[in-house]
Order: structure tokens, then C-alpha cells, then sequence
């Protein structure tokens, strides 16, 4: 998939990263809505989790989880190649991202792929929020002008395209 802007650069989003995104959202999301079965035959370890849900489990549904992660890829001239992502770990009660996590990935990222950069972060959800800044201005140490992808997870059987859209600074 390639796309330009209007600042002239052209993105090519390789599929992978859309699956990647994808399929750490759908994790998070099944593990948030656990199945009434699940929740009904529990120990007191999930009751701890589900301490606010006085509805034996029927109403167990949350607002949709927002995951976030970093894309890598290489930038060559006005052209940027998205390969590749991971996923971050980020508290967004604190705001606050954990940095060895991701020195570490990377750190073993460069090991396998020494000409990918981080070119920027994802996360998913139907807009951008005003706390996405916060996520942003953490990346801006590693790439000061970071891109972010924002994943759609909503089913919308009228629209044509994929529910992606890159945003740069």
C-alpha cells in the first residue's frame, strides 16, 4: 500500500504491519472480555479483575483497548518504507512508556535488521486523542519527527479502503 502526503513523501505500508497491529489489538481484546463462561466458573483470582462487574459476567464489556507499539522501517529520500512493528509497553493511567523495553527491542531489532529505523508508533482506535501527544513527545528522543499509523479495529462493510491512516509531524 502507497500512499503520498502532502508533504511529498510517499509511504509504502508493507501488510505485516497492518497484522502485527491487528492481531495485538484482537489479544487485548479477548483478554479484556473474557468469555461469561470464564468468568463464572473462576477462582477469586479473576473476581479480583472483575471486581466492578457485579452482573455475574454478563455485561463484561469494555471500551475498545488501545494498544500502541513502534514501526520501523528505512527512509530513502522522499519514499518511507514501513516493514515492521512492535509492540510497547505504556501505562496510559501514568503516561508513562517503559523505556528498557523498548531499548531492549531495539537494541535486538539492530541486530537482525541493522538498516531499520523506528520511524515512528502506532496505536488503534477511530481517531487521534489529544493524550496521543504524550505517547508521541516520548518517541521524539529516538526520531524527532516520528510517524504514527492509527488502526481503525471498527467494522465499516461501506468502506472501501483499509481503516489505516499515517499521520506525520
Amino acid at each position: 500500500m502507497a500512499s503520498s502526503s502532502s508533504s511529498g513523501l510517499t509511504f509504502k505500508l508493507h501488510p505485516l504491519v497492518i497484522v502485527n497491529i491487528s492481531d495485538h489489538y484482537t489479544r487485548v481484546k479477548s483478554q479484556l472480555n473474557l468469555p461469561p463462561s470464564l468468568t463464572s466458573t473462576s477462582s477469586a483470582a479473576t473476581s479480583n479483575n472483575n471486581n466492578n462487574n457485579s452482573n455475574g459476567g454478563e455485561n463484561n464489556q469494555q471500551p475498545p483497548p488501545r494498544v500502541y507499539g513502534c514501526v520501523i522501517g528505512v527512509q530513502r529520500g522522499r519514499t518511507v518504507e514501513i516493514f515492521n512493528s512492535f509492540e510497547l509497553i505504556y501505562d496510559p493511567s501514568t503516561r508513562s512508556l517503559d523505556r528498557s523495553f523498548l531499548e531492549k527491542k531495539q537494541e535486538l531489532y539492530k541486530k537482525v535488521f541493522p538498516h531499520f529505523y523506528v520511524l515512528g508508533w502506532y496505536s488503534t482506535g477511530s481517531d487521534a486523542q489529544e493524550s496521543d501527544m504524550h505517547f508521541h513527545k516520548a518517541l521524539m528522543d529516538i526520531n524527532e519527527s516520528p510517524l504514527y499509523v492509527l488502526l481503525n479495529p471498527a467494522i465499516n462493510p461501506a468502506q472501501k479502503d483499509l481503516p489505516v491512516t499515517i499521520y506525520e509531524s
